[in-house]
């Protein structure tokens, strides 16, 4: 039954694929025509990405440009906040994260039908799989904003430092901007101070950029951070000053973070003890003592 199974289904899968690829490619040649554009540059969107998005990214642009039609509303604005927050990774909107999702989801279908079919045990593996395509990237997005989250708030305070210098060494801010996107450590930090810089460069004003990156990244520090800075070029203060004290508290938040999960590391390490060391231990210590029982008379 497994075989049969097979059978059908990855002519199915594989056909369904092949002609979704060749609709976009006789689009993309549509457009050629039009606008003198030609295919390998409508492409080149997928060099250098993750290799997945290499192999299927045609396909996902479709999907993509499908789920656009579909009343989605808050939960396609809800998506592309989180991207946003995630730093657009992939470069993915919303629409092509939901056609990456079905693309995964397939592949581990079609691999659970694999597996099932080795195993005799259909469709376990195949449901499995089919869930963990559909659910494991929100977790995946969920996982990947705190991680970045965390970066920023370990790299903020010696940023602040670093724009604090440069502008006590006598440079206005947006030439200090400019030195802190240079020399600055690489990180998601940085990428959104590059963003900054952009914007100001392009005629945005200090405050409108600043609520652009608050917004984009949505941390009670960079809050912080951006309200104290707009006050202050609102009311004509020295920017200095500020820099420092929000370096300082920020600094001060990092040690106490830290502490926070020093203090939880021995409640983190009780299960695997209990788990590992304490079964070997006592196999180690009452083995012996066992054995000497046994033969005993």
């Amino acid at each position: 039954m497994g075989y049969d199974i097979i059978g059908w289904m990855v002519p199915l899968v594989m056909g369904f694929a092949l002609t979704l690829f060749a609709h976009y490619v006789l689009s993309r040649n549509e457009g050629v025509l039009a606008e003198g554009v030609g295919v390998t540059a409508r492409q080149s969107r997928w060099v250098g990405k993750h290799i997945f998005l290499k192999l299927f990214g045609p396909l996902i642009e479709i999907l993509g440009d499908l789920f656009s039609n579909l009343p989605l509303g808050e939960r396609r604005k809800k998506l592309q906040i989180k991207l946003i927050q995630a730093g657009n990774p992939g470069g993915l909107t919303a629409d092509e994260f939901h056609g990456a999702r079905i693309v995964a989801a397939g592949l581990l279908v079609m691999a659970g039908l694999f597996l099932d079919d080795g195993l005799g045990s259909f469709p376990f593996v195949t449901v499995l799989f089919f869930g963990l395509g559909i659910f494991y990237p929100d977790i995946w997005l969920s996982g990947f904003i705190q991680k970045r989250r965390r970066r920023i708030f370990r790299d903020l305070p010696d940023m602040l430092d670093m724009l604090r210098l440069a502008i006590e060494a006598g440079l206005d801010f947006g030439s200090a901007m400019k030195v802190v996107v240079e020399k600055g450590r690489k990180g998601p930090l940085l990428e959104e101070l590059e963003k900054v810089e952009r914007d100001m460069s392009l005629g945005r004003t200090r405050a409108e950029s600043f609520r652009g990156f608050a917004d984009r990244l949505q941390m009670t520090e960079i809050n912080a951070f951006v309200l104290a800075l707009i006050q202050a070029d609102q009311l004509g203060a020295s920017i200095a000053p500020i820099l420092k004290v929000q370096s300082e508290v920020g600094r001060q938040r990092r040690w106490q973070v830290a502490e926070v999960i020093v203090n939880k590391l021995p409640m983190k390490m009780l299960g695997p003890l209990i788990t590992f060391i304490f079964p070997a231990s006592f196999i180690i210590l009452f083995t012996p003592l066992a054995i000497q029982y046994m033969q005993s008379p």
